[in-house]
């Protein structure tokens, strides 16, 4: 026990008890009542101190927060668009270069596939560039004329026919590119 109990004491003890309920208390039933007696009468210091602390940090928030009142939504509009419109467009402007970024990197992707699987497509871009393409009942052709001088046949628009192999020679680029 944290105290010593007298004897007196545990008859004044006894006798409020019987006072107030009319029953009569034996002497342990005494001791534990004043044991417990102590221990809550520190708790509830404990209790009171932790009050009077949770008191003292609230009234320090109420002092620090200050409550903004506006005098209609036009106002409240305008006070959210100022505190928070640099960092919105900070990060729209980002959304935009990252989806723009991905989509050029899928555009490279796309290219770069294509040239890998047409090792020979380099050969053909200057024929691609100046070519004629005709669409005729829904399907294209590629127009070429015969070459009028073989000595200067144009890329991409005339060819030459060779007899000997039956075959028909495009020039692919010219010699002074």
């Amino acid at each position: 026990m944290s105290s010593q109990i007298t004897k007196e004491e545990l008859t004044r003890i006894k006798g409020s008890f019987q006072a107030k309920y009319g029953y009569e208390m034996d002497e342990w039933t005494a001791v534990i009542l004043t044991e417990l007696n102590d221990r809550f009468g520190s708790f509830s210091q404990t209790v009171q101190q932790s009050t009077k602390e949770v008191g003292h940090a609230a009234q320090l928030i109420k002092g620090q927060v200050h409550a903004v009142h506006f005098k209609d939504n036009l106002q409240a509009f305008s006070f959210g668009l100022g505190k928070f419109l640099i960092p919105s467009l900070v990060v729209l402007i980002g959304v935009f270069f990252t989806a723009h970024f991905v989509g050029q990197s899928e555009k490279y992707e796309t290219i770069s596939e294509f040239v890998n699987r047409y090792p020979n497509f380099d050969a053909f871009r200057q024929m691609i560039e100046v070519a004629e393409i005709r669409e005729l009942k829904s399907q294209k052709y590629l127009i070429l004329r015969p070459a009028a001088n073989i000595k200067s046949i144009e890329v991409g628009k005339e060819y030459q026919y060779l007899k000997e192999e039956n075959v028909v020679v495009v020039p692919l680029g010219s010699d002074n590119q």
